[in-house]
């Protein structure tokens, strides 16, 4: 006697259709959060720039509200940074190119990597079809570790980009809440903006119509005094030339025309 159980188990379409609707309902709150905070840090940060900006006096301060041009507006708004041995002319400038530049050399440790690894694998793949298995799988290992060296060489130079610019942020920061605050505070709120989000907006948004410490005022322009036009001058008449007579007793005499 034999026996055969069999058991099905339905497993209702609702209950995983209510799943992935409810992950995509919390990915999207997540997204309109980050979304409202970026626009607030974002908000909050071009009115700070723009009004310090404005009121050092300086051209064109509506590029605060332009992405990109608002970093270039920052970092000249600080002015040159003065450290030990060196002197920062235009922080703004490096504030833009930096990550430019560490976005080319990425590109080009990317290329690289993907060399390496298209040589190793066409190497492995030759040997492995020629019957020579040991050098296929030398290949394959120099390949894992020429891999795992580039990546480790790549970590060190994110690291290394990572430090310079948020140390250069940092003393672009201090520079400019300097004028506003104390030492001290600019050095607190300069790393807190360099370290914590939304922190450098709101600071910058707090600090902008404060006095100014003393010493630190925008330095004023000469005033020039208008010019008063002076009143048109009527045009002279020529004055004719003197014609010399002889007279009949032998002098000169001056005849007028």
């Amino acid at each position: 006697m034999s026996y055969s159980y069999e058991y099905s188990y339905d497993v209702p379409s609702g209950s995983s259709e209510s799943a992935i609707i409810g992950i995509l309902s919390i990915y999207l709150i997540i997204l309109v959060v980050c979304l409202v905070f970026y626009l607030i840090s974002y908000i909050f940060k071009a009115i700070g720039v723009y009004t310090m900006a404005k009121r050092q006096k300086m051209d064109y301060p509506w590029l605060a509200f332009i992405p990109f041009a608002r970093v270039y507006l920052q970092g000249e708004l600080a002015g040159r940074i003065g450290l030990k041995n060196k002197t920062i002319k235009n922080p703004g400038i490096w504030l833009l190119a930096l990550p430019f530049i560490y976005g080319a050399v990425g590109m080009v440790f990317y290329i690289i990597l993907i060399g390496i690894m298209g040589i190793n694998a066409f190497m492995s793949l030759a040997s492995y079809s020629g019957g020579n298995m040991g050098s296929a799988a030398s290949f394959g290992v120099s390949s894992i570790l020429g891999l795992i060296v580039w990546l480790i060489v790549l970590v060190l130079v994110s690291i290394l980009y990572e430090a310079v610019y948020k140390v250069l942020v940092i003393l672009v920061n201090h520079q400019i809440l300097t004028r506003f605050t104390s030492k001290n505070m600019s050095i607190v709120h300069a790393v807190l903006s360099a370290t914590v989000p939304l922190y450098e907006s709101i600071c910058f948004f707090v600090m902008r119509d404060k006095d100014y410490n003393p010493g630190m005022e925008p330095k004023e322009e000469p005033q020039v005094p208008p010019v008063t036009p002076l009143p048109p001058v009527p045009p002279v008449p020529p004055v004719p030339e003197a014609e010399h007579v002889q007279s009949d007793d032998g002098k000169k005499t001056e005849k007028q025309e």
